[in-house]
């Protein structure tokens, strides 16, 4: 079983030289194998990897990729080239720092978005370091965390153990945090109505959040579990849709409601048009969900009509991030509907990334822990002593 004690067992103890990691090469090639445990550079820590999340990305990169994975064009930033370690939603204990780092770090429990920026360009200096000029990510151009250990700037991490959260639980912290980046892009959405098409993987944390920022939400999905989650996460309608005519669908179960705010979560063509279609005059959308091909639009209805197409892209690791893991402390203990159980790695490819991609994924997010050889629950609550992971 998996070892996450926070003692001198995992701080003080020489580390080993070797780790077990998973290694993606190519399309549908990730394979288990052994690598050199990497040091901490400057500004970062090195992690003891508590748990990963599998992200839709991830399962992106296998099917279609690599895309974001720089296998076979070089990164100009981090200079990565070839085979890549991912996993870029995690949790560790902290084993090791680099140059500049406090000793202080040293044996926290801590989540991380793994987002390195410049810290010195224009968006930078203007609090938008996720569109930095230099901008990557750990487990996205450089090797991640589906693995024993894993670097990551100390500036993108924060220490959980007064939220109480478990490495399970710090692990949802990155989703969440996309989530929070999502719904800042849309606006002021307390006391507003927002249509929410998309109830799955980013889906289910953006119910959380928005109803955390007082939002009253209507939650779309052709998965009628996915919407059984959104409720329990405080979704005040949902409405379960075919592909048929969701619009009508949505305006015949949600009735007379102007929809000032829409989001669109599955990057699906279709869910994008159903967004424009219904979206009022003045409305505001928020494409979440990626486009895999170009799409059309009438331009001139969208002039016309006052409405604003909102991009997004990743988090603001100094702002996001913070408030997302104190929002995942605020149910701490009760993210077992979205995580229920946690994988080991060499279950990563057929236990967690083929469902996800064949569509019969049977958790809205899949959970990997590297040091443990079975299925186990995921764990609710931390122990400041010694992990419950155990």
């Amino acid at each position: 079983m998996s070892d996450h004690r926070v003692d001198a067992e995992t701080t003080n103890s020489p580390l080993p030289k070797t780790m077990l990691a998973a290694v993606y090469y190519d399309r549908e090639d990730i394979r288990i194998e052994t690598v050199s445990v990497p040091s901490p550079g400057p500004g970062e820590l090195l992690l003891r990897t508590g748990t990963v999340g599998v992200c839709g990305s991830d399962a992106g990169e296998f099917t279609h990729g690599p895309s974001t994975h720089p296998v076979k064009v070089m990164n100009p930033f981090t200079h990565h080239l070839g085979p890549i370690i991912p996993g870029h939603e995690f949790s560790g204990t902290v084993v090791d720092i680099g140059k500049g780092v406090d000793q202080g770090w040293i044996g926290a429990m801590v989540a991380s978005c793994g987002s390195v920026c410049c810290g010195v360009c224009a968006a930078c200096r203007r609090g938008e370091s996720n569109l930095c000029v230099t901008y990557n990510g750990v487990g996205l151009q450089r090797n991640g965390a589906l693995a024993g250990y894993v670097t990551t700037p100390a500036a993108a991490s924060v220490d959980v153990k007064p939220f109480g959260l478990s490495l399970d639980e710090a692990a949802l912290c990155q989703p969440m945090a996309i989530a929070v980046h999502n719904v800042r892009r849309a606006g002021n959405v307390d006391g507003q109505t927002v249509l929410l098409i998309g109830a799955g993987g980013i889906g289910a944390f953006l119910v959380y959040v928005l109803k955390q920022l007082g939002a009253l939400v209507v939650a779309v999905d052709r998965d009628a579990q996915r919407l059984t989650v959104a409720s329990e996460l405080g979704a005040d309608i949902t409405v379960l849709v075919d592909g048929r005519d969701d619009e009508k669908t949505i305006r015949n179960t949600a009735g007379d409601v102007e929809f000032r705010v829409i989001i669109e979560a599955t990057g699906s063509a279709s869910a994008l048009t159903t967004a424009f279609d219904i979206a009022p005059k003045g409305a505001r959308i928020v494409a979440v969900g990626l486009q895999h091909t170009p799409t059309s639009l009438d331009l001139a209805r969208f002039t016309l009509t006052e409405k604003t197409l909102i991009g997004t892209n990743a988090m603001v690791r100094e702002t996001d991030f913070p408030f997302a893991v104190e929002l995942v402390s605020r149910r701490r203990g009760g993210w077992g509907l979205i995580a229920p159980t946690v994988l080991p790695l060499q279950d990563l490819v057929d236990g967690a990334i083929r469902p996800m991609v064949e569509g019969r994924a049977i958790v809205i997010k899949a959970l990997i822990d590297p040091w443990t050889l079975d299925q186990r629950p995921s764990t609710k609550l931390a122990d400041n002593n010694a992990s419950s992971n155990d």
